[in-house]
């Protein structure tokens, strides 16, 4: 996500984008070494332990204590900055049930029980009485630099290596382009905000099986959908109504559109 945004960004603002080499976001010392020597006006942290492309996170309880531990250098050094904003997920809302068009009014509804989104859940706690520190909740983000696992990037290459493309299990979902995530982000940045939580809402949720036929449209391909279970998946979409009426920025890039311009993205040899 950070690779789609910070081109975006930093054609308004100074943008700082250390890497994991250059700052261990677990050091709790280090982590307040870096932000008292640089004084920022806002953080950005959308970093997050990914069990997808990087092995030492394949067990659930690291990432749990991983996520918390990297918020908390943050939190902790609330001082030292202006605000923090950090990327939530709808994960916190609980995926054992229902997320249906679901507002943030409804973020402690339940409480989740697989880590990740109980990391996320507890993170929301703490910024809700926080007086820096604001929740941008995404859901299903998609753009250039998307890992070859994500649903869009995997059924256009399912149709450049001319296989079929294949979903777990239909459902209705809520994906927005990381173009429009970073336009929310920089109104985020100039604006005092009303709200401790937002959610980042592609306002058009559709099914799986409707992304892949828009691909496979656009491509021209002739490959089948294989939908390997039965039945339709928990929902998993959300109201963004807080942020446009607040902010009055709506997505710009349609799930068409969208489609389109990481069709062109992959098929010039660009992915992970």
């Amino acid at each position: 996500m950070g690779l789609n945004i910070l081109p975006v960004l930093r054609k308004k603002y100074k943008m700082y984008a250390p890497t994991r080499k250059t700052l261990n976001l677990f050091d709790k010392t280090e982590v307040r070494s870096y932000l008292s020597d640089n004084k920022f006006d806002v953080i950005l942290h959308c970093a997050n332990p990914n069990p997808v492309k990087n092995s030492e996170y394949d067990k659930s309880e690291t990432m749990f204590e991983d996520s918390l531990r990297m918020f908390m250098n943050f939190c902790d050094a609330g001082n030292l900055y202006g605000k923090m904003i950090y990327v939530g997920s709808g994960a916190e809302y609980n995926k054992t049930m229902d997320i249906k068009s679901v507002k943030e009014e409804e973020c402690f509804r339940s409480m989740p029980t697989e880590s990740y989104g109980l990391a996320k859940y507890i993170m929301n706690k703490l910024s809700h009485t926080s007086n820096n520190i604001y929740n941008l909740c995404v859901f299903g983000c998609y753009g250039p630099y998307d890992y070859h696992t994500k649903f869009i990037t995997h059924c256009i290459n399912s149709c450049l290596k001319e296989e079929p493309v294949t979903i777990r299990q239909e459902c209705r979902f809520d994906y927005i382009h990381v173009y429009d995530l970073a336009r929310i982000m920089e109104w985020m940045i100039d604006n005092e905000m009303k709200y401790h939580m937002y959610n980042a809402s592609g306002n058009s949720p559709c099914f799986l099986s409707e992304i892949a036929g828009e691909v496979l449209r656009q491509m021209n391909s002739r490959q089948p959908v294989k939908i390997l279970h039965e039945g339709l998946n928990l929902e998993y979409t959300s109201n963004g109504n807080r942020f446009f009426t607040e902010s009055g920025v709506i997505p710009k890039i349609s799930i068409k559109d969208g489609i389109a311009m990481q069709i062109a993205w992959q098929s010039n040899g660009n992915e992970l």
